[in-house]
């Protein structure tokens, strides 16, 4: 993998300066402004405006941080597996494991609610700019986070009206040069249709993941709830269940999480030098701990099989990024794009004069950064460890405090628009793993007496005399907050119940919060501000440079990439097809994981076509998030879900390479058959075709 990514990283490099401007087939382009042009000029046809608001408004955001697609007019909704794995791990106990097991609902008295999540649909973008902006003008830079997050909040409040079923957010683009108030219309009843066994989900495990030949179902079916019936969705996208064919034009529809691919030279060598070799180094030693718990037993499996999917997920992703940029001749040609920028910005009196020292500002608060990122990190950005406990009672912690604020001095979560969301999530009757709980929370405390040293005053504050191993126990065995009544009667019963909260987990959290939100002040203050203020400098230049023709970093907003249906060939001349076949499934399969066919599908082999398509790679500029997005033909009918990209992807936060980079569908072709053959889901074909 390491030769693979080093070879991408070095072919990658004269496409690594997105900031200048885009190549053919790359960008995640925002639905108000898709590339039509060059989209017409590479492929022949380009989205017309009725195209893109149907598909966008069949287009799905789950808050779980997946994308998906209404496919029926009876809220059925396409997704991955792993996208909804948390729900089954949510649903199912020691008796019944329907991760490993499957669901298939063949009637809606089966379809079972999923604690917590929510699906969403795009129904509005309006650009709130120079909103913003009047807002912040005159702001000293050590305010101006609060002033723009308090724009913000009347914005997104005015937005929701009181609307229970709608959802309002301000999005920054462009590094800060933009900002649009998208609406979505919020479905909080969310139901499991049809999930296949875990084993053909995630055929070939962590060793194909990321790779390419693959022969993964990673493909699951929810549907949205109204007052207790299916949600009528006239908007749903069409299913096409002719194949595909080499070479065809398709998009994708979909919700990536993050890139940064605006970033400066600083920036990115904050990330190479700094941020990545620790998390890399944290996430390594969390995956041994996770997988030597697993080894206890089968209960043991199931209970952290999904968080150590996350973790080797994460880890693989954050191990190709880091190599990407200490490549010397990638990095080179991102320094050289930026210096070209920086050149032209020069040459014109009045954009120099707009942009000022930016970089320089921008590599100061930086250096800052570092100077508390530990304790930042530690303390508030990734408090807790991923404990679902942990983060509960934060919520319920902070939202007390919040709600004796005015609106427009909260923190986001807490603000009145976003406040049923944060709500809704804490009161959600999750499934709580106490052993997972105990071995995160501790693990989290371990690592900070580590990196911060044990003489540290917040590490003394946050342990006390205790060890971490035995402070966790503690907070797990003894809080209540596993109930989800309690949960719900303190955050409702806000500061005083908090004040009057004698539960361990609510004390021990209270007893740092003020600490930990003096560290985001901190941030906010030195390091997010000023970046923020210089970032839209610079994008404002460069907007004068090149308008439109650039793409915003992806914000897990509703997105458009085009592509086609493509393979490529590798750095060592290995020509690499666009398409697996299930022949190629039952080549594979071997007596071990992970490479076990379940028993339904072998029962079901002497019904499937061996020449069926099952996965698909196609040349889309993706990323964490696009999971789940639907993979759409020139119509717009679904032909597949995004699950993955290649090995050479990994580099795609921060550059595409059209010659290597590729997303990796399951395609409707092998769904249509195995629902019919392998599933019996005769019902849910017939809903998808109609």
């Amino acid at each position: 993998m390491k030769k693979a990514l080093l070879a991408a990283a070095a072919l990658a490099a004269t496409a690594f300066g997105a900031c200048v401007g885009a190549s053919a087939e790359e960008g995640m382009w925002t639905f108000d402004n898709t590339p039509a042009a060059a989209i017409r000029e590479t492929h022949g046809f380009a989205p017309d405006q009725d195209w893109l608001d149907r598909v966008r408004l069949g287009a799905v955001r789950l808050t779980s941080g997946c994308s998906a697609a209404l496919v029926s007019e009876e809220g059925l909704v396409q997704t991955n597996h792993h996208c909804v794995v948390g729900c089954l791990q949510n649903l199912s106990s020691p008796q019944e494991d329907i991760v490993a097991t499957g669901v298939t609902a063949r009637s809606r008295a089966e379809e079972r609610q999923c604690p917590g999540f929510r699906a969403q649909t795009l129904t509005s973008i309006a650009d709130v700019t120079q909103t913003i902006e009047a807002a912040v003008a005159g702001v000293p830079t050590a305010g101006f986070t609060a002033a723009r997050d308090a724009a913000i909040a009347r914005l997104e409040s005015t937005c929701k009206a009181g609307q229970a079923d709608r959802v309002c957010e301000v999005v920054t683009l462009y590094q800060g040069g933009r900002y649009h108030l998208y609406a979505y219309k919020q479905y909080e009843d969310v139901r499991i249709v049809f999930a296949p066994e875990q084993q053909i989900a995630f055929f070939g495990g962590d060793p194909d993941n990321f790779n390419f030949p693959r022969y993964a179902f990673d493909v699951s079916y929810l549907r949205v709830y109204e007052n207790g019936a299916p949600a009528s969705t006239p908007n749903a996208l069409r299913w096409r269940s002719a194949p595909l064919v080499a070479g065809e034009q398709t998009f994708v529809a979909g919700h990536p999480g993050t890139t940064s691919r605006l970033l400066t030279t600083a920036q990115l060598a904050y990330q190479r030098d700094y941020f990545l070799p620790w998390r890399i180094a944290t996430l390594s030693e969390m995956r041994g701990r996770l997988i030597a718990y697993m080894a206890q037993g089968p209960e043991q499996r199931r209970i952290a099989a999904e968080t150590l999917f996350g973790v080797e997920n994460s880890l693989k992703a954050l191990g190709g990024r880091r190599l990407a940029l200490v490549n010397e001749v990638a990095f080179g040609a991102f320094a050289a794009d930026e210096a070209a920028l920086q050149a032209r910005i020069d040459r014109n009196a009045l954009l120099d004069a707009m942009v000022g020292g930016a970089y320089a500002e921008i590599a100061a608060a930086t250096e800052t950064q570092r100077s508390f990122f530990l304790a930042h990190q530690y303390l508030e950005a990734r408090a807790g460890g991923g404990s679902v406990l942990f983060n509960a009672a934060r919520s319920i912690v902070r939202a007390a405090a919040d709600r004796e604020l005015p609106d427009a001095e909260r923190l986001r979560p807490y603000t009145e628009a976003r406040l049923p969301a944060t709500r809704g999530g804490v009161v959600a009757p999750f499934a709580v793993e106490p052993e997972l709980e105990v071995l995160q929370l501790a693990f989290w405390l371990e690592k900070m007496r580590e990196y911060l040293t044990a003489d540290h005053p917040l590490v003394r504050q946050v342990l006390g005399r205790q060890s971490p191993e035995q402070l966790a126990r503690q907070l797990v065995s003894e809080t209540g907050l596993s109930d989800p009544e309690v949960r719900a009667a303190l955050f409702d019963g806000g500061a005083a119940a908090v004040a009057a909260s004698r539960d361990p987990l609510i004390v021990f959290i209270s007893s740092f919060d003020a600490e930990a939100r003096a560290l985001g002040v901190r941030f906010r203050s030195e390091v997010e501000g000023p970046v923020t203020r210089a970032q839209e400098r610079i994008a404002r230049a460069r907007f004068q440079l090149l308008g439109t023709s650039a793409y915003p970093d992806a914000t897990f907003t509703l997105r458009l990439s085009y592509g086609a249906v493509q393979g490529w060939t590798e750095p060592d001349g290995r020509l690499i097809p666009p398409f697996t076949t299930t022949a190629g499934l039952w080549e594979r399969t071997m007596g071990a994981d992970p490479f076990i066919t379940p028993e339904s599908w072998l029962a079901a082999r002497d019904r499937l076509d061996p020449a069926t398509i099952f996965n698909v790679s196609t040349s889309h500029d993706i990323i964490g998030g696009n999971s789940g997005s639907p993979l759409l033909d020139r119509n717009g009918d679904v032909v597949g879900a995004i699950f993955d990209g290649n090995i050479h992807s990994l580099g795609g936060e921060y550059f595409y390479d059209g010659s290597l980079n590729r997303a990796v569908t399951v395609a409707s072709t092998i769904v249509e058959e195995a629902l019919a053959d392998v599933y019996g889901m005769d019902g849910l074909v017939e809903e998808l075709r109609r």
